[in-house]
C-alpha cells in the first residue's frame, strides 16, 4: 500500500480552475485576517483605552516581527523544498523531518532567552508588564505550528485550505477579543491571550478532514513509475547553513519593518505613552496593502521557483515587470486614500489616538515600497540566493537609522521619512540582486542551484507578516 508523500500537491492546484479557486481563497483569507487584526487592535484599544493597550500593541509587534522573524523560515523550507521535491518525483520526507527538528530546537533556545531576560525585556517593552513575556513565549510556540502547518499547506498546494486557515485565525482574534468585551473583561493579559492562542486553533483547524493523497509521477521518477523516490541526502551543515541564512534574512525584515515601534519605546524609557499606541495604530492603517500581498507570496514563491529551475527568465522577468507594476499603481491610489481618510480611520481605534496625516502618507508610501521589495526578494529566492537577499533588508536598516538619527524634525516626522528612506534603499538593492541573480543563472544554465540545490530544498520565503 503506497503511502502518501507529503510533497505531493492536489491535483486541482494545476489547473486553471484550481489555481483561480486558490487564489479566490488566499485573497479572501489575507482580507480577512488583516481586516481582523485591524479590529483586534481597535476593539483592545476602546476596551482598555490608549496607555493601557501599550502592552497589549507592543505584544502584537513582537508576534508580528520577533516571532515570524524566528518561525517564518519554517514555512519557507517546508514550502520551497516540497514543491521542488514533488516537481523532481522526489520524496519531501527528508525536508519535513529535519525542518520541523530545527523548528523545535530554535523554539527551544527562543524560550530559554526569554526565560533568562524575562525581567528586562518585560521593562523595557512592555511597560513592566512581564506577564506580557509569558504570554509572548506562548505566541512562540503557536508560531512555530503555525507556519509549519502553513508551510506544508503551500508546499503541498492547498492553498484552499491556506487561505481557511487565514480566515479563522483573523476571526478567532475578533471572536475572542469581543467575548470578552461583552463579559466587561478589561484585563489587557486576557486580551493577549487571544491574540497568541488564536493561530495555534487556526493552525489545528485547517488540518482536520486533511487527507492524504497518492503522489503524482514527476521528472525525476525511476522509470519504472515508483512513487515518491527519496531525496538525494544533503550534509545537515548545509541545511544548517540555509537555515541560518533565511533566519537572519527574516530576522532583519523584521528589525526593519517594525524598528519604529522598537525605536519609539526605546525614546520613552519604555512607559507606556498614547504616541506608541498610536503609531502601532497608524502602521496598523497604513500597511493594510501588506495584508492583502501575504498570501500571494505564497503563490508567487511556487511560481517563480519552477520559472528559475527550468530556465524560463524571461517568464520571470515579464512576471516581475507585471506584478511591480500593478502595486506601484494599487499604491498610488492607497497613498491618496490614506491622505484623505486615514486620520479618520485612526479615531476609530479610540480615545487618543491621534499621527498627523502627513506622517500616515509617509507611512503608506513605506508600505508600497516595501511590498515592491519583497516581490523582488521571492524572484531572488526563486534562484537560491538566500544569502545576497539577506544582504537587502540590512541596507535598508542603515539607512533607515542614519536617516533617523541626522533628523531634527520631532519623533513621529522622523521615524516616517527614515522609513521612506529605507524602504527605498531596500528596493533599490533587492533589484540589483533580481539582476544579478538573473544573468548569473542565464550565463551558467547548468549550474547546481537550478538542477539541485546545495541546500536540497531548505530555502524559500512565502509570506511575511507585520503591521
Amino acid at each position: 500500500m503506497t503511502t502518501r508523500d507529503p510533497g505531493a500537491p492536489e491535483d486541482a492546484g494545476v489547473t486553471t480552475t484550481g489555481q483561480r479557486g486558490s487564489l479566490v481563497a488566499l485573497t479572501t483569507g489575507t482580507v480577512v485576517l488583516g481586516a481582523c487584526n485591524y479590529l483586534y487592535l481597535a476593539l483592545v484599544g476602546n476596551v482598555v483605552g490608549v496607555v493601557a493597550s501599550v502592552p497589549v500593541s507592543v505584544l502584537w509587534t513582537m508576534m508580528a516581527g520577533i516571532a515570524v522573524g524566528l518561525f517564518q523560515p519554517v514555512e519557507q523550507m517546508l514550502s520551497r523544498g516540497i514543491a521542488r521535491d514533488h516537481d523532481l518525483g522526489r520524496s519531501a520526507r527528508p525536508v519535513v523531518r529535519r525542518t520541523l527538528g530545527f523548528a523545535g530546537a530554535l523554539l527551544a533556545v527562543a524560550l530559554v532567552v526569554l526565560l533568562v531576560a524575562a525581567r528586562p525585556i518585560g521593562q523595557v517593552l512592555f511597560s513592566g508588564e512581564t506577564a506580557f513575556v509569558g504570554l509572548f513565549a506562548v505566541g512562540l510556540v503557536a508560531s512555530t505550528v503555525l507556519f509549519a502547518v502553513r508551510g506544508v499547506l503551500a508546499g503541498t498546494g492547498r492553498f484552499r485550505r491556506y487561505g481557511a486557515e487565514l480566515t479563522a485565525e483573523g476571526l478567532l482574534k475578533v471572536a475572542g477579543v469581543g467575548a470578552l468585551a461583552l463579559g466587561g473583561v478589561t484585563d489587557p493579559r486576557l486580551l493577549g491571550v487571544v491574540l497568541v492562542v488564536s493561530p495555534l486553533i487556526a493552525a489545528g483547524l485547517s488540518l482536520v478532514g486533511l487527507r492524504r493523497r497518492p503522489a503524482r509521477s514527476g521528472p525525476g521518477e525511476a522509470a519504472a513509475g515508483q512513487v515518491g523516490v527519496p531525496a538525494r541526502a544533503t550534509p545537515l551543515s548545509g541545511d544548517l547553513v540555509a537555515l541560518g541564512a533565511l533566519t537572519t534574512g527574516s530576522l532583519l525584515l523584521q528589525l526593519f519593518v517594525n524598528v519604529g515601534v522598537v525605536l519609539a519605546q526605546l525614546s520613552v524609557g519604555g512607559t507606556a505613552t498614547a504616541y506608541t499606541a498610536s503609531l502601532v495604530a497608524a502602521l496598523a492603517v497604513a500597511r493594510v496593502p501588506l495584508f492583502l500581498f501575504n498570501a500571494v507570496q505564497s503563490l508567487l514563491l511556487t511560481r517563480f521557483t519552477l520559472d528559475a529551475r527550468r530556465g524560463r527568465f524571461r517568464a520571470l522577468t515579464r512576471a516581475l515587470a507585471g506584478w511591480n507594476a500593478l502595486v506601484l499603481g494599487l499604491g498610488v491610489v492607497w497613498v491618496v486614500l490614506i491622505w484623505l481618510t486615514g486620520g479618520v480611520v485612526l479615531a476609530w481605534f479610540g480615545e487618543g489616538y491621534d499621527i498627523p496625516s502627513g506622517q500616515l502618507v509617509l507611512l503608506a508610501v513605506s508600505c508600497v515600497l516595501q511590498i515592491v521589495t519583497m516581490v523582488l526578494t521571492q524572484a531572488v529566492l526563486a534562484f537560491h540566493r538566500e544569502r545576497v537577499a539577506t544582504l537587502v533588508w540590512p541596507v535598508g536598516l542603515v539607512v533607515l537609522l542614519g536617516v533617523f538619527g541626522l533628523s531634527s524634525a520631532d519623533l513621529g516626522t522622523s521615524l516616517a521619512a527614515a522609513m521612506v528612506a529605507g524602504t527605498a534603499a531596500t528596493t533599490l538593492a533587492a533589484t540589483a540582486a533580481v539582476a544579478w541573480s538573473i544573468r548569473r543563472a542565464a550565463a551558467r544554465p547548468g549550474e547546481p542551484s537550478l538542477e539541485a540545490p546545495e541546500h536540497d530544498g531548505a530555502v524559500a520565503a512565502p509570506v511575511v507578516e507585520q503591521p
